[in-house]
């Protein structure tokens, strides 16, 4: 049985595999299509990003890793020693910034692909992954989700008042969930976690009670847990 040698991988017949230069036109025309794809990138995060604060900053970034990803590629396939340096460099880097977003993490992913394919330059399968990408993410942003919007901050006299609080909850048929409840000598203060259904009515029921100290409503971004 033939052994293979580490010198075995330099043999012409190796080496012949990468092309020691690329032509003008194919780095034109391989960077303008990763321009391309880096901002249909950028529209779509754009159009579907529901993030409490958006980042032109991060949307920019990582739209144009594209580019750089593409040209990482096509140095590679053209040289050995940057194939090799680039195998040993990106195996050390790491980085460390913090994604909160995980729809982020697909963006990025999304990103880094479409740079390897096309410097790679199969243009098909980035083009059909960008129709199928899309489509995909305009549809489940449609589908239906339990939303909470809604926290209700209640300052209340007593545990009596706050019985009360509970029985208009559920006599309104809003589904909520205590967050906290801090209890003191003078008052409770209780979060519940709400839906967005008849809350004005809601609020003028609440207030109207007796133990009813202030009333806080808060807007926040997410889905309920129940």
């Amino acid at each position: 049985m033939n052994t293979i040698n580490f010198s075995d991988i330099f043999k012409n017949n190796f080496l012949d595999n990468f092309n020691n230069s690329i032509s003008l036109s194919s780095v034109i025309t391989t960077m303008a299509t990763a321009l391309l794809f880096a901002l249909i990138v950028f529209f779509v995060y754009k159009l579907t990003c529901d993030n409490v604060m958006y980042s032109k900053k991060f949307n920019v970034t990582m739209s144009l890793m594209t580019l750089v990803t593409a040209a990482v590629v096509m140095s590679m396939q053209a040289n050995v020693v940057v194939s090799l340096g680039m195998v040993g460099a990106l195996s050390i880097v790491r980085f460390r910034t913090a994604i909160k977003e995980p729809k982020d993490l697909l963006f990025l992913f999304w990103s880094i692909s479409n740079g390897i394919i096309i410097g790679a330059g199969v243009y098909s399968i980035v083009f059909i992954l960008a129709i199928v990408l899309t489509i995909g993410l305009l549809l489940f942003e449609k589908l239906p989700g339990n939303k909470i919007p809604y926290l209700l901050v209640v300052s209340l006299k007593d545990l009596k008042s706050e019985e009360e609080v509970e029985k208009i909850l559920k006599e309104n048929k809003i589904k909520n969930r205590v967050k906290s409840k801090n209890i003191s000598n003078n008052s409770v203060d209780v979060i519940y976690e709400l839906s967005n259904k008849k809350i004005n009515k809601l609020l003028d029921e609440i207030n109207s009670k007796e133990g009813t100290l202030s009333l806080n409503l808060i807007t926040q971004d997410g889905e309920c847990q129940f």
